[in-house]
């Protein structure tokens, strides 16, 4: 960003009285606590615009860095301009409010877990569930098919009769396919699916943004109710889950801009690119020393890290800004 762009963020968060944290990268250690310790450095505004862009990542390390973020901002507005997905959303039920741009999409909350004896690969925490509901559907459809076929065989035989034949055919069928099923990996995915769970109604409880009524739960549709893990939630279907949804700002849209690209696409680890993580604004309390000592020009240090870019040293950089 050029110095006149600067020069209006810092009057549009004056305006708003709130600070502009940009974070993009997978949410996974030790960027949390990079997270953490950024907010930590500064003298806080009111509210908290979280421009956040990422693929997700680790559902510890989203609530870890959402409950911070809740206890030090009065209020929370993520901001989503382009992709944000899985460990995201569930920071998004954090917030007190949840803005999207035109090419903004969020993502189902169902837990991705890393494939045994494989090299960086993932797959939901739901695909058991889901295995063990389509094979319920096909022992029933065996089951009725070899009744209904043995009923019209032409062979005098007992209802009884061929449902006992029946009943061994559909076992026959069904029970090589079960026993290839591990139950302890089984239980490693249900657990992993209560956690994403656990941590959404604890963040919910501070933000009280997802829409509950007799006939619909928004948490439960995150959870269980898209067909994939990367269906996309857009501005229309995220206004039936949360309660206070809106589009951009002018304001608001204006700082994405200043932000580029790395507000809507985002960056990882497979193209060997470094996270960002920076407040766009000045820092309060050094706005106030300066409006307060005029006169002592030159003779304070500037703060480390005065415009808020970190990068982790145990992640491949790249050249991007």
């Amino acid at each position: 960003m050029d110095e006149t762009q600067k020069a209006r963020i810092e009057e549009i968060s004056i305006l708003l009285d709130a600070d502009f944290f940009l974070f993009n990268f997978e949410i996974l250690p030790p960027l949390d606590f990079m997270f953490i310790n950024e907010l930590s450095k500064r003298k806080n505004r009111k509210t908290l615009y979280l421009i956040l862009t990422t693929e997700g990542g680790s559902a510890d390390s989203a609530y870890r860095m959402m409950r911070f973020a809740q206890a030090r901002y009065e209020q929370i507005i993520v901001v989503i301009a382009g992709w944000c997905k899985s460990a995201g959303t569930l920071m998004s039920v954090g917030a007190h409010q949840v803005m999207m741009g035109p090419k903004g999409e969020l993502g189902p909350l169902d837990v991705q877990i890393v494939k045994v004896d494989e090299m960086d690969e993932q797959k939901s925490g739901l695909v058991a569930e889901a295995a063990f509901e389509k094979l319920q559907q096909e022992a029933s459809k065996f089951f009725l098919q070899f009744v209904r076929d043995m009923g019209n065989s032409g062979y005098r035989v007992t209802l009884k009769t061929a449902s006992d034949i029946a009943t061994k055919m559909t076992v026959g069928v069904i029970q090589p396919i079960i026993e290839k099923l591990e139950p302890v990996t089984i239980g490693e995915d249900y657990r992993s699916n209560q956690l994403a769970q656990a941590y959404a109604e604890r963040l919910n409880l501070h933000s009280g943004n997802l829409r509950v009524t007799r006939t619909f739960d928004a948490l439960q549709s995150l959870l269980c109710g898209y067909p994939s893990h990367g269906f996309v939630i857009d501005f229309n279907e995220a206004k039936q889950l949360f309660k206070h949804v809106e589009l951009f700002s002018d304001e608001v849209a204006e700082v994405v801009s200043y932000a580029g690209r790395d507000a809507e696409l985002p960056r990882n680890r497979r193209t060997q690119q470094s996270p960002r993580l920076e407040f766009l604004n000045a820092d309060k309390q050094a706005e106030q020393y300066q409006e307060t000592e005029p006169s002592k020009e030159n003779t304070a240090k500037p703060r480390k890290g005065t415009n808020g870019r970190t990068r982790a040293d145990n992640i491949p950089r790249d050249t991007e800004s």
